[in-house]
């Protein structure tokens, strides 16, 4: 059995061959990361038919859209994929990415946003991350997300813990918002921030 694996501008070409199989040519547009990649690759190995092929590719939930091409009168198959981006992990469960698409966690190690808790609704999470992610004047990086019963809605970022309750209501994020600028003009940057409250935002610095 032969097999190549070419990094060129960070595009991954994969070429399988077996004596009775198709040779197979691979072509990872975004990259080979996944531990899902690699197993899909090892699958690719042993198929026989066009059918196997399509079908294979069709159930991998992480495939963002590809192309297949079959060489006239040759065994031989050109497959084009380009993956989805997460963003988040939910519950070491599920990735998502922007588009709020669901696919297996693959136990991959990636540097992404680890959220947690009984979350019914994923948009509130992308929500938060557009929220606190999107502030030019300072750049918070989420580390986490955790919600629960009594505490709702807890960012972690920059050894931060940004607390905005059960509610992400449009009065809470807008204070967030105008806090933050506030803090970059005072050039004092808290342990916490905490907009649960109705009347204001309460800060809290040090440990």
């Amino acid at each position: 059995m032969f097999r190549n694996i070419l990094l060129t501008s960070f595009i991954f070409l994969i070429t399988l061959c077996e004596a009775k199989n198709y040779e197979i040519n691979v072509n990872f547009e975004s990259g080979f990361e996944y531990k899902s990649q690699e197993e899909f690759v090892k699958k690719l190995q042993f198929l026989r038919s066009k059918r196997e092929i399509e079908y294979l590719i069709n159930n991998q939930d992480w495939i963002k859209d590809y192309s297949l091409r079959y060489k006239p009168f040759k065994k031989e198959v050109f497959i084009s994929i380009r993956n989805r981006l997460p963003i988040f992990i939910l519950n070491k469960e599920f990735f998502y990415d922007e588009e709020l698409n669901k696919f297996n966690f693959d136990q991959s190690e990636k540097d992404l946003i680890m959220v947690r808790g009984p979350i019914d609704d994923v948009k509130e999470v992308l929500k938060l991350i557009r929220v606190v992610e999107s502030n030019s004047s300072i750049k918070f990086k989420i580390e986490s997300i955790k919600y629960s019963y009594v505490n709702g809605w807890d960012v972690k970022s920059n050894n931060i813990l940004i607390r905005f309750g059960k509610e992400l209501s449009e009065k809470k994020l807008d204070n967030f918002k105008d806090t933050v600028n506030y803090l970059f003009e005072i050039s004092r940057i808290p342990s916490i921030i905490d907009v649960r409250y109705a009347d204001g935002v309460a800060l809290k610095y040090g440990e």
